[in-house]
Protein backbone atom coordinates (compact mmCIF):
# COMPACT_ATOMS: atom_id res chain seq x y z
CA UNK A 1 0.00 0.00 0.00
CA UNK A 2 1.43 3.33 -1.06
CA UNK A 3 0.65 6.96 -1.83
CA UNK A 4 -0.21 7.09 -5.54
CA UNK A 5 0.50 10.74 -6.40
CA UNK A 6 1.35 14.18 -5.09
CA UNK A 7 4.26 15.37 -2.98
CA UNK A 8 4.63 12.02 -1.14
CA UNK A 9 4.17 9.84 -4.22
CA UNK A 10 5.48 6.30 -3.75
CA UNK A 11 5.68 6.45 0.06
CA UNK A 12 4.77 3.06 1.50
CA UNK A 13 2.18 3.04 4.24
CA UNK A 14 1.53 0.60 7.06
CA UNK A 15 -1.83 -1.19 7.42
CA UNK A 16 -3.38 -2.17 10.76
CA UNK A 17 -2.88 -5.83 11.63
CA UNK A 18 -5.79 -8.23 11.80
CA UNK A 19 -9.01 -8.69 9.87
CA UNK A 20 -10.95 -5.68 11.17
CA UNK A 21 -9.73 -3.43 8.36
CA UNK A 22 -9.62 -3.88 4.61
CA UNK A 23 -7.27 -1.36 2.98
CA UNK A 24 -8.41 0.15 -0.31
CA UNK A 25 -6.45 -1.48 -3.11
CA UNK A 26 -4.00 0.83 -4.90
CA UNK A 27 -5.73 0.28 -8.27
CA UNK A 28 -9.11 1.26 -6.79
CA UNK A 29 -7.64 4.32 -5.07
CA UNK A 30 -5.84 5.40 -8.25
CA UNK A 31 -9.04 5.07 -10.28
CA UNK A 32 -11.07 7.06 -7.73
CA UNK A 33 -8.57 9.91 -7.80
CA UNK A 34 -8.49 9.83 -11.61
CA UNK A 35 -12.27 10.36 -11.52
CA UNK A 36 -12.10 13.13 -8.88
CA UNK A 37 -9.17 14.98 -10.46
CA UNK A 38 -5.60 15.59 -9.45
CA UNK A 39 -5.57 18.76 -7.36
CA UNK A 40 -7.29 19.27 -4.03
CA UNK A 41 -5.75 22.60 -2.99
CA UNK A 42 -7.39 24.04 0.10
CA UNK A 43 -9.88 21.15 0.28
CA UNK A 44 -10.93 19.70 3.61
CA UNK A 45 -11.45 15.94 3.66
CA UNK A 46 -12.98 13.38 6.01
CA UNK A 47 -11.62 9.82 5.91
CA UNK A 48 -14.45 7.98 7.68
CA UNK A 49 -13.75 4.43 8.93
CA UNK A 50 -10.19 5.37 8.02
CA UNK A 51 -8.29 2.14 8.80
CA UNK A 52 -4.71 3.00 7.77
CA UNK A 53 -5.64 6.55 6.76
CA UNK A 54 -4.36 5.95 3.22
CA UNK A 55 -7.28 7.71 1.52
CA UNK A 56 -7.04 10.88 3.61
CA UNK A 57 -3.25 10.88 3.29
CA UNK A 58 -3.63 10.62 -0.49
CA UNK A 59 -5.79 13.77 -0.45
CA UNK A 60 -3.16 15.65 1.59
CA UNK A 61 -0.37 14.48 -0.72
CA UNK A 62 -2.33 15.97 -3.62
CA UNK A 63 -2.67 19.37 -1.96
CA UNK A 64 -5.52 18.95 0.52
CA UNK A 65 -5.54 21.60 3.25
CA UNK A 66 -6.60 19.29 6.09
CA UNK A 67 -7.86 15.75 6.57
CA UNK A 68 -9.93 14.40 9.43
CA UNK A 69 -9.54 10.70 10.23
CA UNK A 70 -12.20 8.80 12.18
CA UNK A 71 -12.12 5.20 13.34
CA UNK A 72 -13.21 3.44 16.52
CA UNK A 73 -10.27 1.01 16.50
CA UNK A 74 -7.24 1.95 18.60
CA UNK A 75 -5.03 -0.15 16.31
CA UNK A 76 -6.30 1.73 13.26
CA UNK A 77 -5.80 5.12 14.92
CA UNK A 78 -2.25 4.19 15.99
CA UNK A 79 -1.57 3.13 12.39
CA UNK A 80 -2.97 6.42 11.02
CA UNK A 81 -0.75 8.42 13.38
CA UNK A 82 2.28 6.36 12.34
CA UNK A 83 1.52 6.90 8.63
CA UNK A 84 0.87 10.63 9.10
CA UNK A 85 4.18 10.98 10.96
CA UNK A 86 6.02 9.02 8.28
CA UNK A 87 4.52 11.27 5.58
CA UNK A 88 5.25 14.39 7.70
CA UNK A 89 1.53 15.29 7.58
CA UNK A 90 0.68 15.47 11.30
CA UNK A 91 0.11 19.25 11.03
CA UNK A 92 -2.49 18.68 8.31
CA UNK A 93 -4.56 16.15 10.24
CA UNK A 94 -7.17 15.76 12.95
CA UNK A 95 -7.39 12.18 14.24
CA UNK A 96 -10.47 11.05 16.17
CA UNK A 97 -10.79 7.67 17.89
CA UNK A 98 -14.49 7.21 18.54
CA UNK A 99 -17.69 5.55 17.41
CA UNK A 100 -19.45 6.88 14.31
CA UNK A 101 -22.34 8.64 16.04
CA UNK A 102 -20.29 10.48 18.67
CA UNK A 103 -17.46 11.33 16.26
CA UNK A 104 -19.67 12.84 13.55
CA UNK A 105 -21.85 14.72 16.03
CA UNK A 106 -18.71 16.32 17.51
CA UNK A 107 -17.63 17.84 14.18
CA UNK A 108 -18.20 21.50 13.41
CA UNK A 109 -16.72 21.62 9.91
CA UNK A 110 -17.98 21.12 6.36
CA UNK A 111 -16.04 18.89 4.00
CA UNK A 112 -15.23 19.11 0.29
CA UNK A 113 -14.84 15.32 0.19
CA UNK A 114 -15.89 12.53 2.50
CA UNK A 115 -14.39 9.09 1.83
CA UNK A 116 -16.54 6.48 3.55
CA UNK A 117 -15.28 2.89 3.75
CA UNK A 118 -17.11 0.97 6.52
CA UNK A 119 -16.62 -2.76 7.03
CA UNK A 120 -18.36 -4.44 4.08
CA UNK A 121 -20.49 -6.65 6.35
CA UNK A 122 -21.84 -3.72 8.41
CA UNK A 123 -24.61 -2.39 6.15
CA UNK A 124 -26.11 -0.58 9.16
CA UNK A 125 -23.06 1.69 9.30
CA UNK A 126 -23.63 2.90 5.74
CA UNK A 127 -27.20 3.90 6.61
CA UNK A 128 -26.14 5.61 9.86
CA UNK A 129 -23.30 7.48 8.17
CA UNK A 130 -25.52 8.81 5.36
CA UNK A 131 -28.09 9.93 7.95
CA UNK A 132 -25.56 11.69 10.19
CA UNK A 133 -23.79 13.39 7.28
CA UNK A 134 -27.16 14.70 6.12
CA UNK A 135 -28.38 15.79 9.57
CA UNK A 136 -25.14 17.64 10.36
CA UNK A 137 -24.76 18.89 6.75
CA UNK A 138 -21.11 17.84 6.90
CA UNK A 139 -20.68 17.93 3.12
CA UNK A 140 -20.29 21.31 1.42
CA UNK A 141 -22.98 22.18 -1.18
CA UNK A 142 -20.78 21.01 -4.08
CA UNK A 143 -18.93 18.41 -2.03
CA UNK A 144 -18.61 14.76 -2.98
CA UNK A 145 -19.14 11.66 -0.88
CA UNK A 146 -17.09 8.66 -2.02
CA UNK A 147 -18.50 5.36 -0.78
CA UNK A 148 -16.60 2.06 -1.00
CA UNK A 149 -18.69 -1.10 -0.67
CA UNK A 150 -19.03 -4.78 -1.59
CA UNK A 151 -20.10 -5.18 -5.24
CA UNK A 152 -22.31 -8.16 -4.34
CA UNK A 153 -24.62 -6.04 -2.16
CA UNK A 154 -26.33 -3.02 -3.74
CA UNK A 155 -25.65 0.28 -2.00
CA UNK A 156 -28.73 2.05 -0.68
CA UNK A 157 -28.01 5.74 -1.21
CA UNK A 158 -29.13 7.74 1.81
CA UNK A 159 -32.00 10.21 1.64
CA UNK A 160 -30.87 13.63 0.45
CA UNK A 161 -28.08 12.25 -1.74
CA UNK A 162 -27.84 11.28 -5.38
CA UNK A 163 -25.33 8.98 -7.07
CA UNK A 164 -23.16 10.84 -9.59
CA UNK A 165 -20.93 7.98 -10.73
CA UNK A 166 -20.46 4.28 -9.99
CA UNK A 167 -17.52 2.03 -10.83
CA UNK A 168 -16.94 -1.65 -10.09
CA UNK A 169 -13.51 -3.20 -9.43
CA UNK A 170 -14.01 -6.93 -8.85
CA UNK A 171 -15.69 -7.36 -5.45
CA UNK A 172 -15.28 -3.65 -4.63
CA UNK A 173 -17.54 -0.89 -5.93
CA UNK A 174 -17.23 2.86 -5.59
CA UNK A 175 -20.15 5.28 -5.67
CA UNK A 176 -19.55 9.00 -5.85
CA UNK A 177 -22.51 10.90 -4.43
CA UNK A 178 -23.52 14.51 -3.96
CA UNK A 179 -26.45 16.36 -2.45
CA UNK A 180 -29.77 15.77 -4.17
CA UNK A 181 -30.51 19.29 -5.42
CA UNK A 182 -34.22 18.48 -5.50
CA UNK A 183 -34.17 18.26 -1.71
CA UNK A 184 -35.12 21.84 -0.82
CA UNK A 185 -33.99 21.56 2.80
CA UNK A 186 -30.42 20.52 1.99
CA UNK A 187 -27.67 23.15 2.14
CA UNK A 188 -29.87 26.17 1.60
Amino acid sequence: MRIISGNRRGLKLKAPKGFDTRPTEDRVKESVFNILGQNFFDDIVLDLFCGSGANGIEFISRGGKKAYFIDKSKEAIDCVKYNLDKAKFLNYAVVIEDHLNKALRSLDVKFDYIYMDPPFDRRDLYKKAFKLIREKELLKPKGQLIVEYNSDIPLLIGEGFVEIKNKKYGNTSISICGWDIDESNICG
